[in-house]
């Protein structure tokens, strides 16, 4: 069959998405909608285990932890749970909205019922693997040990790649031990941390016994004429004159959940739920360690391109409402896509065209990930959308809630979601999403080149088209 565009509305929806989504919660997030029209072809195909998502309650509703006790007291833990870190949270985040979940494709199907009206928004996580659908854990976090003396900080880390062991985390007087007061791997299979529904959870004792015995077995292997190669053949800290290092900070580290292989070259969706976990962990254990008056200071070296810089994401929703209790204070990374690679600015007048060229490069294995964030100056913005692929048939202009498909034969090699305001901020974002272009199988391919994005402005007043273009860096070595 030749290529061809179908266009719905958003009443149609795809799969177990619509209707109930569409009618039930205020806030659509779009990735959801692209998912479910291409089946999570370009995210590995449809989920196995159970997705985790991040939810914010209605303003006015109940709280994460009201919502918590309403899963628990109605037995929905086949289709949906929450982690302790919601069930069971500490007085200062007792009243939070925002909360993460674990569900199964179930979940869909209770939107319209059981969980009508109950949310705001909720986003997939669809940049990590799916969690394994293990037994249900009621139990709640293990207990942490409490400092002798209570500080009033503690530095959290949270990173992709966190190694407890390396010197530059180790305590002043001895490179033997961490400073790391515990430590969360999201990454472990094991899904052995009890309350925290995947991963691996050490405490202090056991990451410096473990340290120790790596200094051992590096130390024996040295005698006997083996490599240094071991991780703490560097000096430990010392203090400097007039540094403050006698007593430095003690810190909790988490080793955020890595992204899906099919996702990690690109910048794909935000995974705030497990961005979203990790602040609440540390939140919590720097409380449990140090005290309900311990503020936790936490370092985030993971973050998205994508979302609109404007505070009215998910995650950052969550994370402000985290630091307006005073248990913390968080960082942001910034600065490490090239933005003049990724990022266009245009302003529409009143009745204007604009087009944008989307150079799309071949040999990559990621999809192709474009957000278009729209504001005016004379209320929601009046933008059709039109999309033209090399070589290929122009799709018909696509007015605000609709949701085209660029098809050919039965697969989506373009996905168009023109919803207005979703899940994924404040404005009005057009998402668009293609299929890879290199695969192994050689057939679902979307074409490289450069694809056109032209813009519309029906509005009566000018409207600003922030772009924000997402690809597989991995591809730049083959280009």
């Amino acid at each position: 069959m030749s290529p061809h565009w179908e266009i719905r509305t958003a009443s149609d929806g795809f799969g177990p998405i619509a209707p109930q989504a569409l009618a039930s919660v205020t806030r659509v997030d779009p990735y959801s909608v692209w998912a479910n029209a291409t089946h999570y072809r370009d995210l590995g195909g449809m989920p196995r285990g159970r997705i985790p998502i991040a939810i914010e309650m209605k303003p006015g509703g109940e709280t994460a932890r009201q919502f918590a006790q309403t899963i628990e007291r109605n037995g929905w833990h086949d289709w949906i749970r929450m982690p302790a870190l919601y069930r069971n949270p500490p007085p200062a985040l007792d009243a939070t909205r925002f909360c993460t979940a674990q569900i199964t494709c179930e979940f869909y199907a209770r939107l319209g019922t059981d969980l009508a009206g109950r949310f705001e928004r909720f986003t997939e996580t669809l940049a990590v693997a799916p969690h394994a659908d293990a037994p249900v854990n009621p139990l709640p976090l293990a207990p942490a040990p409490m400092r002798a003396e209570p500080g009033n900080a503690i530095v959290g880390v949270i990173d992709e790649d966190l190694a407890f062991a390396h010197p530059r985390f180790s305590e002043v007087e001895s490179a033997a031990r961490t400073r790391f007061e515990c430590f969360w791997n999201q990454n472990d299979a094991t899904d052995s941390a009890a309350g925290l529904g995947y991963g691996s959870e050490l405490f202090k004792h056991q990451m410096d016994a473990l340290v120790h015995d790596a200094r051992r077995s590096a130390e024996a292997s040295q005698a006997a004429g083996g490599a240094r190669v071991y991780p703490f053949d560097y000096p430990s800290p010392t203090p400097q004159h007039g540094d403050d290092l006698d007593a430095p900070l003690p810190m909790i580290g988490v080793q955020i959940k890595k992204r899906s292989r099919t996702m990690r070259d690109v910048f794909g969706p935000s995974p705030d739920a497990t961005m979203l976990d990790a602040v609440r962990y540390i939140v919590q254990r720097a409380q449990d360690i140090g005290g309900a008056a311990c503020h936790a200071l936490v370092s985030m070296s993971a973050g998205n391109a994508a979302w609109q810089p404007d505070g009215s994401s998910l995650i950052e929703g969550a994370l402000d409402e985290l630091m307006d209790t005073g248990a913390c204070s968080v960082v942001l990374p910034s600065g490490n896509a090239e933005l003049s690679r990724c990022r266009s600015v245009l302003t529409l007048a009143e009745h204007a065209l604009a087009e944008l060229r989307w150079p799309v490069r071949a040999h990559a294995s990621s999809p192709s990930v474009a957000e278009i964030w729209l504001a005016s100056d004379g209320g929601a913005p009046g933008i059709d959308v039109q999309i033209v692929p090399p070589g290929g048939i122009a799709s018909p202009w696509l007015t605000l809630g609709e949701i085209g498909t660029y098809t050919r034969g039965i697969d989506a090699i373009c996905t168009v979601v023109h919803l207005g305001r979703g899940a994924r901020g404040n404005g009005h974002m057009i998402l668009i999403a293609l299929a890879p272009t290199s695969t192994r199988s050689g057939m679902r391919r979307a074409t490289a080149g450069e694809w056109l994005v032209r813009l519309r402005n029906n509005g009566r007043a000018s409207a600003t088209a922030s772009a924000w273009m997402q690809y597989d860096a991995d591809a730049d070595a083959d280009s």
